[in-house]
């Protein structure tokens, strides 16, 4: 099998495409992806795989649309985030290391997540699982590590102790967006910086500094949750388990959502 293939066609682009045309034969469409996933599951656990096995079992398993946000390539610091979980005001990071990945960098990842999270989880597979353990023992105790096995469950080998003495405000901050943050000075001091354009970044960022630490992660989280509407999302429980995180993650509104549906279902 081409597995760069299997890369292309779990991807929103070749989705999107296939969900356009007009000549869309559901049955077809059912089969091939059920196929392709099997392979993903049997023969290739990309990250991709690993990505929607976490949405599935998290977000639409143990939680719930209502109560949790799920955002991938998340940047924090200099480091760029696999699957991030909001559950009301705490968030949770999980760094995907796949037997297709190395660790040469999970040292510099993890210290980069700990500025931003307190609850930080390697999900990784039976092969890495003591490679993954051995490096993060001495440097990062806290970190805990999930397996994702070969019968699709995520055990929980090593949990993750909480840790906020390493937050950062500024690695907090610029997970914003400007409305974002606006919104926390707003609530916070009643005002917002009466400063030249130039300089508001700076001043902004300033305030947030004068907020305790873990109150500011508290607020960030709040307004990282708030980009996702859960009722634009209800139908997806009802979408093929193969397809559920990429339509999660292309910020399709509930019509775009419906109109999928209905193709797929017919």
């Amino acid at each position: 099998m081409n597995y760069i293939y299997l890369n292309k066609f779990f991807s929103k682009k070749n989705l999107t495409e296939k969900f356009s045309r007009d000549r869309f034969s559901a049955e077809i469409f059912n089969k091939e992806i059920q196929n392709y996933y099997d392979i993903l599951r049997k023969e290739y656990r990309n990250e991709f795989f690993f990505k929607n096995t976490l949405f599935n079992k998290l977000v639409l398993g143990k939680y719930s649309l209502n109560t949790t946000t799920a955002f991938s390539e998340v940047i924090v610091g200099n480091s760029k985030a696999d699957f991030v979980l909001i559950n009301k005001n705490f968030g949770i990071v999980y760094e995907i290391k796949t037997d297709l990945d190395n660790l040469e960098r999970m040292d510099n990842q993890l210290n980069d997540y700990s500025k931003a999270f307190s609850e930080i989880y390697i999900v990784t597979s039976e092969k890495y699982y003591y490679p993954v353990f051995k490096t993060i023992k001495e440097k990062n105790p806290n970190v805990g590590i999930i397996v994702l096995t070969k019968k699709e469950t995520l055990s929980v080998r090593k949990k993750a102790t909480l840790d906020s003495s390493k937050l950062n405000h500024e690695v907090l901050f610029k997970l914003l967006r400007k409305n974002e943050y606006e919104q926390i000075l707003y609530f916070k001091f009643k005002c917002l910086p009466n400063v030249k354009p130039v300089q508001y970044f700076r001043t902004s960022l300033q305030w947030f500094k004068t907020i305790e630490i873990r109150e500011a992660q508290k607020l960030v989280f709040k307004q990282l949750k708030k980009r996702v509407n859960p009722k634009e999302l209800e139908k997806i429980k009802y979408f093929p388990i193969p397809i559920r995180w990429i339509i999660y993650s292309s910020n399709l509104n509930s019509i775009e959502l419906e109109k999928i549906y209905k193709k797929i279902t017919v």
